[in-house]
């Protein structure tokens, strides 16, 4: 017998859905957004249907200062809007408990969960906050995101749909959910020139992210919250370093599930190396640190991994060899 507590929050999804905006009305709205985006056409545009005050939210991998202080800078709001990725949405997730509007530019799904991840010394770690009340997916939120960036927060929900589905955690709601999501997503990153193909990404991201509340992750996103911060690696860019070997470690034991999403003939680790190079986005953590540098956190790696969500226990050894094949 399975459980399934379905998310109150509100999606408005497709192109146009930004129009939904003008029905927003409130005494005090914070718009939380990147640096990157202060002077976008995005945010010229979310200002045209609504009056907002700007702030400038968390950086990458949410440092648990910068938490802090967005916590105390969203106090006396009625309403926040927030504009931008994963740091962005799981920022305010942790720092604001009003009503909650979010709006991703890129495909990390963080908008899809309850929980938030903030870094505190060096490592990215989870708790639950206050999830969006409204979800707008309009693909044309994503247009000012650099490429690079955008293929590679799709990489990162193709690891939450591959991850959901040899979870220890997985059910039949949740195997139905990553299946179609890797579908989609593996169809539309091959071209990203179309608002249809950026509007798919956004569905995909939302089924794969939506298995991130009912089943924990494994071992491609524990390299991610220990390497990631430590290393100044990209959110997303960690799974275009670790998911083909991730697969390849829990192959065995999750053959059965993962034939749902392979091509006849090809073990799905081969095909995840070969797309990842054909979509460009194939990475290395020889890229951003060295391999004495990197074998130093293997015990914290075997810890996070051995209380998560990934079929297979690991000890130190697989831990090196899974850390010098990624490398």
């Amino acid at each position: 017998m399975f459980k399934v507590e379905y998310p109150a929050t509100q999606v408005i999804y497709g192109v146009n859905a930004l129009d939904w905006l003008a029905n927003v009305k409130g005494k005090r709205i914070a718009l939380v957004t990147t640096r990157s985006l202060l002077k976008s056409k995005i945010l010229e545009q979310i200002l045209s249907f609504i009056n907002a005050e700007i702030i400038e939210g968390p950086r990458q991998h949410t440092p648990a200062d910068d938490v802090n202080e967005l916590t105390e800078k969203l106090k006396g709001y009625d309403i926040v809007i927030g504009l931008g990725g994963g740091s962005i949405i799981d920022g305010i997730k942790l720092s604001f408990n009003g009503y909650y509007i979010a709006i991703p530019t890129t495909f990390s799904g963080a908008e899809h969960t309850r929980s938030g991840g903030a870094t505190v010394n060096g490592i990215k770690k989870s708790r639950i906050g206050k999830e969006p009340d409204v979800i707008i997916l309009d693909p044309r939120a994503t247009l000012e995101t650099p490429e690079w960036l955008l293929i590679a927060s799709g990489v990162r929900a193709i690891d939450h749909a591959v991850e959901a589905l040899y979870s220890k955690d997985s059910t039949p709601f949740t195997d139905s959910l990553a299946i179609e999501g890797y579908k989609k997503l593996v169809k539309c990153l091959r071209d990203l020139n179309s608002l249809d193909n950026r509007a798919l990404c956004q569905i995909g991201t939302w089924l794969s992210s939506l298995t991130m509340r009912y089943a924990k992750m494994g071992i491609s996103h524990n390299f991610g919250y220990v390497y990631g911060p430590r290393f100044n690696i990209p959110h997303g860019v960690t799974s275009c370093i670790s998911l083909p070997s991730a697969i390849k470690l829990n192959y065995n034991v999750a053959r059965n599930k993962l034939k749902e999403i392979e091509n006849e003939g090809e073990p799905l680790y081969e095909f995840m190396d070969k797309f990842l190079k054909e979509i460009r986005a194939r990475r290395r953590l020889s890229e951003f640190t060295t391999l004495d540098e990197a074998l130093k956190y293997v015990q914290t790696f075997v810890e996070i991994v051995n209380n998560s969500g990934n079929p297979v226990k690991i000890d130190i050894e697989t831990a090196k060899r899974f850390v010098e094949e990624v490398f």
